[in-house]
């Protein structure tokens, strides 16, 4: 087990009242705690753009559409070094290979999309016409009345 590991006594923390917190609970057990504030802040803007890009793939509603939209033009634009928070240069903060991670969220959306295909298809069907469908139809100002 690693040394990282919390242990938890069972008896309260002596003290007047004050909540007491370990090292270990306040960094997360993956090794948040070698990364600096700026690169948390960054590491948690590349999950949320993933999040997004991955909720949104195959979403039919009209703001996770958006959002996804917005997530795979920044995950796909390719950035000068200067931008501080483009994709490659948040990539290469937090130590990930840009160019690894954009073609692989890439090849799952084409494998996701290839999947529900056969779902998404638009069905077509044909109905008989009526035998008065090609006449035009009158709206009550157009008709002419005629006493009798």
């Amino acid at each position: 087990m690693s040394s990282r590991l919390c242990a938890v006594s069972d008896t309260p923390a002596a003290g007047n009242g004050a909540e007491v917190i370990l090292p270990c609970q306040y960094h997360d057990l993956s090794g948040g705690d070698r990364l600096s504030g700026e690169q948390r802040l960054m590491f948690a803007l590349l999950v949320d753009a993933i999040n997004v890009y991955q909720r949104g793939v195959m979403s039919s509603l009209a703001q996770a559409h958006r959002l996804y939209v917005d997530a795979e033009q920044w995950i796909t634009t390719q950035r000068s070094a200067g931008d501080a928070l483009s994709f490659d240069t948040v990539c290469d903060a937090v130590g990930i290979d840009p160019a690894l991670l954009r073609r692989r969220l890439i090849e799952w959306k084409h494998a996701v999309r290839r999947r529900h295909a056969p779902q998404a298809r638009l069905r077509l069907s044909i109905t008989p016409r009526t035998p008065n469908s090609n006449h035009r139809r009158t709206r009550p100002s157009d008709r002419i009345f005629v006493p009798m």
